[in-house]
């Protein structure tokens, strides 16, 4: 009980955090209007996890949310951002069954294009994670997603944190795992997600060795801001989140959680990137 009521606690710390960030925006884009200023682009990237049955009529709301507010687009940052426009990209850690089930369907009805990021070790079992019993998609699942809509990515091959094994190790889950999805599904691998949203820039800089043009981390940011690009923010989303919740994440609200992280790794973990978000 008491772990609920201080998760709680917690989450409203963060909307009312985020409220004062989005009027802040507002009353500065207002203030860049006035002066004729044009308004730069901006696009946020959403990361989920599952989407459960009873959760689908939820995540549909969302997805209509964003249609209305931003355009959909792939994450991989190639498609061009114009000025004074919203821009969304919607991502999916895991690929576990659930969104096969429940998600897919809703962003195929409403032409959302989206990323998987697939666990190559264990492609159609369940990682067994407490909490988590639900497998993962089948190499046939994978293989008969709509290849125009849904694009694959890796997200190594066991899902280790990657700043806690050794160099090695680490090279070969992310060499690997790209090497086998290619070789299995016969598509192009060029994007990647960091378990547990856990980096280090060495690390980043071995992504780029082992080939991907692209990778996402758990703290929330503005994307593809520079050509130059490489390592992505995304914000954490799940079909629970209340209406205000989500708004204010297509928003970018929640943008000011990185600097939050930061504070308590320096507190508490002066030497790790190991972000408190996602899985």
């Amino acid at each position: 009980m008491k772990l609920k009521l201080r998760s709680l606690f917690v989450r409203f710390i963060k909307l009312a955090v985020s409220l004062g960030v989005f009027c802040f925006s507002c009353i500065r884009d207002l203030i860049h209007s006035w002066s004729g200023e044009p308004l730069p682009a901006r696009c946020v990237v959403l990361y989920y996890h599952s989407v459960a049955p009873e959760q689908r009529p939820r995540f549909a709301r969302q997805m209509d949310m964003l249609l209305r507010l931003a355009k959909a687009i792939p994450a991989g940052g190639k498609v061009p951002l114009s000025a004074g426009q919203r821009y969304v990209a919607v991502t999916f850690d895991d690929a576990f069954h659930s969104v096969l089930q429940n998600a897919v369907p809703e962003l195929v009805i409403k032409k959302i294009p989206a990323t998987i990021f697939v666990i190559s070790g264990i492609i159609g079992r369940s990682p067994g994670w407490e909490g988590y019993l639900e497998r993962t998609m089948t190499l046939r699942e994978l293989r008969e997603l709509p290849a125009d809509l849904i694009t694959i990515g890796s997200h190594t091959i066991t899902h280790p944190a990657l700043p806690s094994i050794s160099e090695a190790r680490a090279r070969a889950e992310l060499i690997e795992s790209r090497a086998k999805l290619e070789e299995l599904l016969d598509r192009r691998i060029e994007l990647f997600s960091f378990p547990y949203g856990a980096f280090e820039e060495r690390i980043i800089g071995w992504c780029k060795e082992a080939g991907y043009e692209r990778v996402f981390t758990t703290l929330p940011s503005w994307a593809f801001n520079d050509e130059k690009e490489f390592a992505t923010g995304r914000v954490s989303a799940e079909p629970t989140d209340w209406s205000i919740e989500f708004y204010l994440k297509l928003y970018g609200a929640y943008r000011w959680l990185p600097w939050a992280f930061s504070m308590l790794r320096t507190l508490r973990q002066p030497s790790s990137n190991f972000t408190p978000s996602g899985r």
